[in-house]
């Protein structure tokens, strides 16, 4: 274990002996500022970052994703599902949430929002007022391309399940559109996009850089590291911050007997 920092696991629970999960890791004096999110979805480890760093109206809610292989044992066809639900619970807390890790969704250059000029399939399925609906815009204000650059041109179903998922609750994907990644780098060795940054509009608006790094086998057998840089606040000092939000721990869903 490395001196100085803090690690928090989500560990398989299948099996009694701990096997695969997700971990995050931060150094030890951020400790009173951020603060994991007690959840039961096993594909996500929520927590949260301080508004007082980042100088946000909000508390910064990010999700570390790994959903397994659409061929794994491990793999789920709800893993999205239960995702977004956990999401939009904690939607209701902050609309300043980042979705980042290995998906395994293959999305091509589809795209993640709901077109104001198009004949979206989306829209015609849920009837849906679009103006009140999509972000995208945002897009164009902040001179970022509406068309994501992509080396992968598969799309696989989990892809399809994330596009629906950025559709349906105003979420962009930031690779091949963001930073220095806008010419759209693989994030695998075999030159597929299964990585991924995902966030919301105001999310995306305190970006500073993401980008994608050449793949190296000291860090990983398959993947490439993903780096995203957030706008800090100047005036952090470090100090415990004396305005807290906590966030309730969140239940399973339980579907209501008609």
């Amino acid at each position: 274990m490395l001196d100085n920092y803090v690690f928090k696991y989500k560990n398989r629970k299948k099996f009694i002996n701990k096997s695969g999960g997700i971990a995050l890791g931060y150094k030890s004096y951020l400790e009173d500022f951020i603060k994991p999110i007690d959840t039961e979805c096993k594909f996500v480890l929520w927590f949260s970052v301080d508004k007082v760093i980042l100088k946000t109206s909000e508390n910064v809610i990010f999700g570390i994703i790994y959903v397994p292989p659409e061929s794994s044992n491990y793999s789920s066809v709800d893993a999205f599902s239960e995702i977004e639900l956990e999401f939009q619970r904690l939607n209701k807390n902050s609309e300043f949430i980042c979705l980042l890790g290995d998906m395994n969704a293959r999305t091509g250059i589809l795209p993640d929002y709901v077109d104001l000029n198009a004949n979206d399939d989306f829209f015609e399925q849920n009837v849906l007022d679009i103006s009140e609906f999509t972000d995208v815009t945002i897009l164009d204000d902040m001179g970022l391309s509406r068309l994501r650059n992509s080396p992968d041109t598969v799309i696989n179903s989990f892809g399809r399940k994330l596009i629906s998922f950025c559709k349906d609750n105003n979420l962009f994907i930031f690779n091949g559109r963001v930073g220095k990644d806008k010419i759209g780098m693989s994030t695998s060795k075999n030159n597929s996009v299964i990585d991924y940054v995902v966030g919301t509009s105001l999310l995306l608006q305190i970006v500073h850089d993401f980008e994608i790094f050449e793949f190296n086998k000291l860090y990983s057998d398959v993947h490439s590291p993903l780096a995203l840089t957030l706008r800090l606040n100047d005036s952090f000092s470090g100090k415990k911050s004396t305005n807290k939000k906590s966030f309730p721990r969140i239940k399973p869903w339980k579907q209501e007997k008609k």
